[in-house]
């Protein structure tokens, strides 16, 4: 939240009207799709070893969701959504944490920047459309209904039922931004934007496993100490 606020600000000022509609919803999806691609080959992993929460945490960890949350409130600004996918990715893939606590922390965390940027837009800007209003007032009942009991259901789903609902909620996404008919330059670069998302991911995804196996052989180091210093004199 703390890196999200400022971005949201510089993102709504300076990044949001660079870019038309159809290109703002280009981006959120072809980032979205390229992050289910590598989630789903990461989740190929059977064995993958996870955590309910940061394993080590530590200074350098805590710069870095300082700045990815920098970048996700750029990508709230113009589409509405980022926060959360950048969050959910860095904490998933790098920092091996488990999709039952990533999901209903990312949700509330959305939550949270969602209400700032609504508020920041409406008060500080006077930048509201009025059929922004009526979204709002629509979906205000039914998030404050459904969203608490999708967070209950994920933290007691396994983390490859949660993974399997983001694929097929990228898919639909997929399709219904094809379904909108855009032209082809858009989908082009979307394309572009797909691979080179997963080519980052992917190298996210290995970091994480560099990572991983650091701390699995610290702590195989300090069990050998532990055993050695507890055995009989």
């Amino acid at each position: 939240c703390i890196g999200a606020v400022p971005g949201f600000i510089v993102g709504v000022h300076y990044i949001d009207p660079l870019f038309t509609g159809p290109q703002k919803k280009m981006l959120f999806v072809s980032i979205w799709t390229a992050f289910a691609f590598a989630l789903g080959i990461l989740n190929a992993q059977k064995k993958r070893s996870t955590f309910r929460e940061i394993p080590e945490f530590c200074a350098w960890k805590g710069w870095v969701l300082f700045f990815t949350g920098i970048i996700g409130g750029i990508f709230d600004a113009f589409a509405g959504s980022g926060i959360d996918i950048c969050i959910f990715s860095v904490i998933t893939l790098l920092f091996r944490v488990t999709e039952k606590t990533a999901t209903p922390t990312t949700v509330v965390l959305k939550g949270t920047i969602a209400v700032f940027g609504f508020y920041y837009r409406a008060v500080m800007m006077g930048d509201i459309d009025i059929m922004a209003w009526r979204y709002f007032a629509v979906s205000v009942p039914v998030s404050a209904a459904t969203g608490p009991i999708g967070s209950f259901l994920g933290s007691h789903l396994h983390r490859q039922v949660v993974a399997g609902f983001v694929y097929v909620l990228e898919i639909i996404a997929l399709v219904g931004f094809l379904c909108t008919r855009p032209a082809w330059q858009l989908i082009a670069v979307g394309g572009c934007i797909i691979l080179g998302g997963f080519v980052f991911f992917s190298a996210l995804s290995k970091a994480g496993s560099i990572l991983m196996n650091r701390i699995e052989t610290r702590q195989e180091k300090a069990a050998q100490k532990a055993g050695l210093t507890s055995g009989p004199f």
